[in-house]
């Protein structure tokens, strides 16, 4: 992957990067002189609060020249501030330090495309591209007919790409992959609902786990002249959409941090809004998460949490939920796979051991939902 860069030109009006408390004459004590800087461009002087937020800076940046937070990278001495909600003061600047601006304007992804006769492809796309747009690039390479390539399908891994797919959510899912391993989707799925345990830790009277993951289970599929295929089966369960088309502030406290909590256990690398289903209960919102195939990894190559970024994951854990983590045990929850027919590799039940452990400890002395994902994600790969 690759990114266009862009710098800003001289700021001729300072004021734009001031904050609005220091525009009166009156410097607070906390206050630092640093330098904007851009490559062929003479440093720029913005004044901060050392107590000022990263996301701040950022924006006041995105008022004066219109480059979006998203898009900023703010380096200092050889490291990113990339936390936004950090201090400046937590990046150790200080009077007279340089503050250099990057501005990435594009996101590329270099996409191979390999057809069943053998025949490759290789395109850089831009992420906001839908997978569709892959088809009119062959189709415009090889001289084809759009129409002729509508009805072809494209695959990564196990699994069928969909036209309307975004190309940057495709190369989530592909870092995903690193730590899993192919084929294997099926059975973490199965296994993610095992390891929901109902509130009371027993699931034989068909009580519901306590994440909500729907009944799923094992199947085979026998074809005439083809190999046993090895799927899930998950009951469907009735709902309003998924969280992508709702805001997340109606959704209760608890049953975020149900989800969060699941997550941190399974070390999902794939938890986006897009795989959890919003259902009506009477008069509150239930959340049903779907979508576990990229739980248990090899290795914490990639973790992705949706829900770290809603307010409710940084509510402290209810007693009854700091209850149910003290009871969780990985040494049983790899007895309970291995007895369902799954015996995790030695690299999946460390993982297990580790976010188990990680979540119990963290849990015991305070932590939120939030506290413990932020140490499992990354805001950059490397």
């Amino acid at each position: 992957m690759s990114a266009g860069v862009a710098t800003l030109s001289p700021l001729q009006d300072h004021l734009a990067l001031v904050p609005q408390c220091l525009l009166g004459g009156l410097q607070p004590l906390d206050s630092i002189l640093i330098f904007l800087a851009m490559p062929g461009m003479p440093p720029v002087p913005i004044r901060v609060l050392d107590s000022e937020s990263v996301a701040s800076v950022k924006l006041r940046i995105q008022r004066f020249k219109g480059f979006v937070i998203t898009k900023q990278r703010l380096l200092f001495g050889g490291h990113e501030l990339s936390h936004n909600n950090s201090r400046v003061r937590d990046y150790g600047l200080a009077d007279g330090n340089v503050l250099h601006l990057v501005v990435r304007l594009a996101e590329l992804h270099e996409i191979v495309i390999e057809t069943a006769h053998g025949k490759r492809f290789r395109f850089q796309v831009e992420g906001a591209h839908k997978v569709g747009y892959l088809k009119n690039m062959i189709a415009a390479e090889t001289g084809e007919h759009i129409e002729s390539l509508k009805d072809q399908k494209l695959v990564l891994g196990d699994k069928e790409l969909q036209d309307h797919q975004l190309i940057t959510d495709i190369a989530k899912k592909k870092k995903a992959m690193q730590g899993t391993l192919v084929g294997e989707g099926a059975l973490r799925e199965v296994a993610a609902y095992l390891l929901d345990h109902p509130i009371d830790g027993c699931k034989s009277d068909g009580a519901a786990g306590f994440s909500g993951v729907p009944p799923t289970a094992l199947v085979r599929s026998f074809h005439k002249g083809e190999e046993i295929k090895i799927g899930s089966l998950q009951m469907f369960v009735q709902n309003r959409g998924s969280c992508e088309d709702m805001g997340s502030q109606a959704f209760p406290v608890k049953e975020v941090q149900k989800i969060a909590i699941l997550d941190i256990r399974l070390a999902n690398a794939d938890r986006h809004a897009g795989n959890i289903l919003v259902c009506q209960d009477g008069d509150r919102l239930q959340l049903v998460p779907i979508d576990h195939g990229y739980c248990f990894p090899e290795k914490f190559e990639d973790c992705t949490f949706e829900w770290l970024y809603w307010p409710q994951a940084r509510e402290p854990f209810s007693t009854e939920t700091l209850a149910y983590i003290k009871s969780l045990d990985a040494v049983e929850d790899i007895a309970l796979l291995k007895f369902h027919g799954w015996e995790l590799s030695p690299q999946c039940a460390r993982v297990l051991h580790v976010s188990t452990m990680l979540l119990k400890k963290g849990a015991e002395r305070g932590l939120t939902a939030y506290d413990l994902g932020s140490i499992m994600c990354r805001e950059v790969v490397t």
